[in-house]
């Protein structure tokens, strides 16, 4: 393909990736990432670029949950800070080891992430978000919502910061933030899903931020195609308003599936690779 038609394919990936990540809280660094590695990109290549790219997608995204009311303040920075500390840690980690040597495990990091999401997808939930706490409704003083936010404020931000620095680790490693703070946040903190998601998009901008930063620092700026993080963040900017308004309105059970296996496809050449 030509230029212009590898910018919009580019783009068009950047799109989808971000729908997915705005709506479910995960799939952009894992989507993006998977797709470079499986064309050949060295690992450290592929997560400076999503990473790049997201700290532009998840400022439009994150924004977009904020102004939607989908961002918990009081598990915003919890779980910045320690996605820092961890994001820096994988960067440093994964700029140490040899491309050839990093790739099958970054894969199969990745195959874990789908395998993640798929079970997000098909496992049951509780019907509403008080039965997630063990309490029936007729247990719920003033509603649903107002019970779970008295509920969640008695939890610690310890347990978010170090969730945030495991999900900043593994960004580091393999441009996948979301698989792991949005589950987690979500069996923590057992609130709202649209408020897990929102919050774990803002959140991520600073992670994103760190971990590019600290690759660029280590391999220079040389290294990482300009125009694709443009084309990724490009397509990510389009779609991320109308991403967080699915998150909002819409189930996400069938997106979720068919995203975590795509990335189980990707990724599954891995066994291969690893296995003798």
């Amino acid at each position: 393909m030509t230029g212009p038609l590898v910018f919009l394919a580019v783009t068009a990936i950047g799109g989808l990736a971000q729908m997915v990540d705005g709506s479910l809280g995960m799939g952009f660094g894992v989507f993006s990432a998977s797709l470079m590695i499986s064309t050949g990109f060295a690992p450290s290549v592929a997560v400076a670029v999503v990473n790049s790219a997201k700290v532009v997608t998840g400022l439009a995204s994150g924004l977009s949950h904020w102004r939607l009311g989908n961002v918990r303040r009081d598990w915003l920075w919890a779980l910045a800070l320690g996605g820092v500390a961890g994001g820096i840690l994988g960067g440093l980690l994964l700029t140490s080891i040899p491309a050839a040597a990093a790739r099958p495990w970054v894969s199969f990091l990745l195959l874990v992430m789908g395998l993640i999401i798929v079970w997000r997808a098909v496992r049951r939930r509780a019907p509403c978000g008080v039965q997630g706490w063990g309490k029936s409704c007729e247990e719920c003083p003033k509603g649903g919502i107002r019970w779970l936010a008295a509920q969640a404020r008695d939890n610690s931000t310890g347990k978010l910061g170090v969730l945030g620095f495991v999900a900043g680790l593994v960004n580091g490693l393999t441009g996948a933030y979301g698989p792991i703070a949005t589950s987690g946040v979500l069996l923590v903190e057992k609130g709202q899903p649209r408020h897990a998601i929102g919050t774990v998009n803002l959140a991520e901008v600073f992670v994103a931020a760190t971990v590019a930063g600290t690759i660029l620092f280590r391999q220079g700026l040389g290294r990482v195609p300009v125009g694709l993080v443009l084309a990724l963040a490009v397509g990510g900017v389009v779609t991320a308003p109308l991403a967080a308004y699915v998150c909002r309105r819409m189930p996400a059970k069938g997106l979720a599936f068919m995203t975590g296996s795509l990335l189980i496809g990707l990724n599954l050449k891995v066994v291969t690779w690893i296995l003798p």
